[in-house]
């Protein structure tokens, strides 16, 4: 099951279900304890600690969560006469499901997956994953770390990880550039020069992330030269779903750089790729860079297009790009003419770091980097 403590929603089997306060407390009680009796008087302690219900409340709340989960096979309140109720939650035997076991299924899956990703469609790649029982869709572990990433609920999953640190490097270094960039520099080129990293988040780090963190750090030749790189090789492999990325890095750079004889330029080839390829979380991050220059001439204009970007992008379900988003906003901030920005926009992201438990982790985050690279 997966639990939403802000909405009172319960996920089982990939099926959603908005509960009342009280009702999500008791199915998260009788979870907690499944298969286990429990007295009235448990789960009044339990469930309504510092209050004074009667057990008629506890019955009350079982007979509706009954009705309710009537929907989800295998999942199911029993009472247990004379002692209590018990929660029933069956796992699911997928060995019927031959699909998994077929090669070419496997890769069909893969390429749906990948083609939502392409498009934008964090929603869809959810779905995909929380309904891997029936689908028969496995994902790779560094393809699931990246989909609870994108879930955006909790980061703090990162620190407490029980995977290899190579694994949860890539992870680790890229929040921390959100908290510390200018720190985060010595930790970031220890792990490349080192290839600590798995193959797949070396290339994402060294050839992607890296531009943006450059930008951060001042390092402008760099991330010019890793971004023109990451654009060709694009176009000369047809990786879709770099092309329209690259043309907003470039649109970006010349943004936080101050290159803005140059943003007509840019901001041409990044609409040409967008009509092209027309990624939904590339639209959203294409308006807030328009809109952060929109903004040095008219605020409000500026603040409206940003304000749309941020949620196009806030749709797609990937928190890993509305983090940048505000990143982005938040960093160009320090130009005289763009100051407004990050008073406007520092509480947001303040507020969204808090949320997903960034914040409570940095220590943390800085302690394994700290150990784990070499710097203790």
């Amino acid at each position: 099951m997966r639990w939403e403590d802000g909405s009172y929603t319960v996920t089982w089997r990939g099926q959603a279900m908005s509960l009342l306060p009280k009702e999500y407390g008791l199915l998260r009680y009788l979870h907690r304890h499944a298969g286990q009796t429990l007295s009235r008087e448990q789960l009044l302690d339990g469930v309504w600690p510092m209050e004074t219900p009667t057990d008629r409340t506890v019955d009350d709340h079982v007979y509706r969560l009954r009705r309710k989960l009537a929907e989800w096979p295998g999942i199911r309140i029993e009472t247990i006469r004379g002692r209590g109720y018990r929660l029933i939650a069956e796992e699911s035997n997928n060995d019927g499901n031959p699909l998994p076991r077929l090669a070419a299924f496997s890769e069909d899956m893969r390429a749906i997956a990948g083609t939502y990703l392409r498009y934008g469609r964090g929603d869809a790649l959810l779905t995909l994953s929380r309904n891997k029982e029936v689908l028969g869709f496995e994902a790779e572990p560094a393809f699931t770390m990246l989909l609870r990433m994108m879930e955006g609920r909790d980061v703090r999953f990162i620190v407490r990880e029980e995977a290899p640190f190579a694994e949860r490097a890539f992870l680790l270094l890229y929040l921390y550039q959100l908290l510390q960039p200018l720190e985060n520099r010595a930790y970031v080129e220890r792990a490349l020069e080192r290839r600590m990293l798995p193959p797949l988040w070396h290339t994402e780090l060294a050839t992607m992330a890296i531009i943006s963190m450059s930008m951060d750090w001042g390092a402008w030749d760099q991330a010019r030269a890793k971004q023109e790189e990451l654009a060709a090789e694009a176009e000369r492999n047809g990786w879709e779903g770099l092309i329209p990325y690259a043309a907003n890095l470039g649109l970006e750079y010349m943004i936080r750089a101050g290159r803005w004889t140059e943003l007509a330029e840019a901001a041409a080839d990044a609409v040409r790729k967008l009509h092209q390829y027309p990624y939904q979380r590339e639209k959203g991050q294409y308006q807030v860079l328009m809109g952060i220059a929109a903004y040095r001439m008219d605020a409000d204009h500026g603040l409206a297009q940003i304000d749309r970007g941020l949620e196009l992008i806030r749709q797609s379900r990937f928190l890993a790009n509305l983090m940048n988003a505000y990143h982005t906003v938040v960093s160009v901030g320090s130009e005289p003419e763009l100051a407004g920005l990050r008073e406007r926009y520092a509480k947001e992201w303040k507020q969204l770091a808090d949320d997903i438990g960034l914040t409570e982790i940095e220590a943390q985050i800085r302690t394994q980097l700290r150990q784990e690279l070499g710097f203790v």
